[in-house]
């Protein structure tokens, strides 16, 4: 009994790690995102705080998908449904300037982290 209650213990444990390590790394990229957004767009600092907030929406939704969908096929639909919302979010916290901009440089912004 003594040894399924520390099992139990040190794989719950383990599991808490598993999550915080998960959230740093989307806080994280996240952040990064923000920060490039902001320095190639000159972005205000509100601007920035807001783009990291979708940024956070968007990875919480694609974390809730995995939990959601097994299949690999079927994830992948999903979570590119929730990726290709990104630019709608964008837009009105850019302005239609700065959104142009974003779609030009959206590549190096977004995608090479």
């Amino acid at each position: 009994m003594k040894k399924i209650c520390l099992l139990l213990l040190v794989s719950s444990f383990l599991g808490i790690e598993h999550v915080s390590a998960q959230s740093s790394i989307q806080t994280a990229l996240a952040e990064r995102i923000a920060v490039r957004l902001r320095d190639s767009l000159s972005l205000s600092s509100a601007q920035k705080d807001s783009i990291y907030a979708i940024n956070m929406l968007i990875s919480n939704q694609k974390n809730a998908l995995r939990s959601t969908y097994q299949d690999a096929e079927t994830l992948q639909f999903h979570t590119q449904r929730v990726e290709h919302t990104r630019d709608s979010l964008y837009r009105p916290i850019l302005g239609e300037e700065k959104y142009l901009l974003y779609r030009q440089k959206k590549n190096n912004l977004v995608n090479n982290n």
